[in-house]
């Protein structure tokens, strides 16, 4: 198998990182040493990633899947540095290879994202679906604004 090409495929991409993340999380809750937070936050990642991979199309999941990655990696590193073991150092190595992956499993989710056709702007533009930026959906109940054609006057009869 050519991991080049297997890394260069959408999907593919995806099941990788959570297959990669799942081992690695199962590994480092092998001892009671993280606190209850850290399970909650990674089985949300692997909720979204396998959500991501569900809906081929949505690039909704894979933007919440790197939103929640990012956040992560910071509840990681502070998981890791206060609650450290004195024992069970087995899983702290594989929590700790967890959070070295977190970075790499980003650019692997904003390559599939990019492929999907997002991006990680994830900002309102104000645009409201008419005009520079449309959106798919336009409100089409919406009152608009009309202009009077040429050669018609307006005449205002309640001065």
């Amino acid at each position: 198998m050519d991991i080049q090409r297997a890394m260069n495929s959408m999907h593919t991409r995806l099941k990788l990182v959570a297959f990669v993340h799942f081992i690695l999380i199962v590994l480092a809750l092998g001892s009671a040493w993280l606190p209850s937070a850290y399970l909650f936050y990674n089985l949300l990642y692997m909720v979204a990633l396998f959500w991501a991979i569900h809906c081929r199309e949505s690039i909704d999941a894979v933007q919440i899947c790197a939103v929640i990655n990012g956040f992560s990696f910071f509840f990681d590193l502070m998981g890791i540095i206060s609650y450290f073991p004195s024992h069970g150092i087995f899983s702290a190595v594989f929590a700790i290879l967890n959070l070295v992956i977190r970075p790499f499993s980003l650019l692997l989710l904003q390559r599939e994202l990019s492929d999907r056709g997002g991006s990680f702007d994830l900002g309102y533009d104000g645009s409201g679906g008419v005009g520079e930026h449309p959106t798919s959906y336009e409100d089409i109940d919406a009152p608009h604004q009309q202009t009077p054609s040429h050669g018609q006057v307006n005449v205002n009869l309640f001065k």
